[in-house]
């Protein structure tokens, strides 16, 4: 993708990238060969996706918030310049407001103790690594503040970050580093020291192992959390990437239906959500060809059903 460097669109594995902490690099603590890893496909999913309605739009890296004229929707976007804040209408007519410099991977949420608050990935141009940043997002969604960078760090593989505010108001954040081989990216996670979503301590171990990447949680409850992603796209042109479903009890621990939701004819990327008051779950994500190097993306939108 050249401009975004992201996770989903990435060109073959770098070197294993290691999260750090925000104090110094560490190395999170190995699997033992017992460790799970993604299942064989099941004989029934989890959900079904609706009609994939295309939003004429080029981008990647969307993430979709609920607001009360419809949505507002953050994407990347080479032919618009940086990452985009429309304004969308029931319909997903959408309207850019605003494109926001140096900043890629974009999510957005309220943390517990009420602010509005984003994280993405931005270039160190001294370290030429990819960074996690954080900053106080305004209540129209248009501007961000005080940003700093959050110390985790990586190589090309390395970020889509997905923030999701926890039952017990702190928040916590999961992204992509490096495998060991083609199409073995790994999920990891940090948490919030408290309800501001400011700071964070890295959770032990990997969420995800196996070739998951573009992670987004739908829902994080005390009853339960179900996310959504994608597949790695290393496994390209032979296998799609397509959109999952994976839930867990407590966000640390998940269980994974490897039943593609998507067609197979294109691959499908980058999904961000937002529940329904009929249950349903709307998607936004990316669609491209299935080729490796350079595609076009372009935006379209899709129903979720649980099964």
């Amino acid at each position: 993708m050249g401009l975004f460097l992201l996770t989903g669109c990435s060109s073959p594995a770098p070197p294993a990238v290691t999260p750090p902490t925000p104090q110094e690099q560490v190395e999170p603590p190995a699997l033992n060969e017992s460790a799970e890893v993604p299942s064989e496909p099941e004989s029934e999913s989890w959900g079904e996706l609706g009609e994939i309605v295309s939003l004429s739009k080029e981008g990647v890296s969307a993430h979709l918030e609920r607001i009360d004229s419809g949505y507002r929707l953050y994407y990347a976007s080479m032919a618009e310049g940086g990452q985009v804040v429309a304004l969308c209408d029931g319909d997903f007519q959408c309207q850019a407001e605003n494109v926001l410099d140096r900043i890629a991977d974009l999510t957005v949420v309220e943390t517990g103790s009420g602010a509005k608050r984003g994280f993405w990935v931005e270039m160190n141009p001294d370290s030429k690594l990819k960074e996690i940043y954080t900053g106080a997002v305004s209540p129209d969604g248009l501007t961000v503040s005080d940003r700093r960078s959050l110390g985790y760090s990586g190589e090309v593989q390395f970020g889509v970050p997905d923030s999701v505010t926890m039952p017990d108001g702190r928040v916590r954040i999961y992204w992509v580093v490096a495998g060991d081989g083609p199409a073995s990216e790994r999920i990891v996670s940090a948490t919030s020291i408290d309800d501001t979503g400011e700071q964070f301590e890295m959770d032990e171990g990997f969420r995800l192992e196996g070739g998951w990447v573009d992670f987004e949680v739908l829902t994080a409850s005390d009853e339960g959390w179900l996310a959504v992603m994608s597949s790695s796209p290393e496994s390209l042109p032979d296998s799609p990437q397509g959109i999952f479903l994976a839930r867990s009890p407590d966000g640390l621990e998940w269980e994974v239906n490897s039943e593609n939701l998507a067609p197979e004819d294109m691959s499908y990327l980058d999904p961000s959500g937002v529940v329904n008051s009929d249950g349903t779950y709307t998607l936004v994500m990316s669609v491209a060809p299935n080729a490796l190097g350079e595609r076009p993306y372009t935006l379209a939108y899709a129903t979720l059903s649980l099964r």
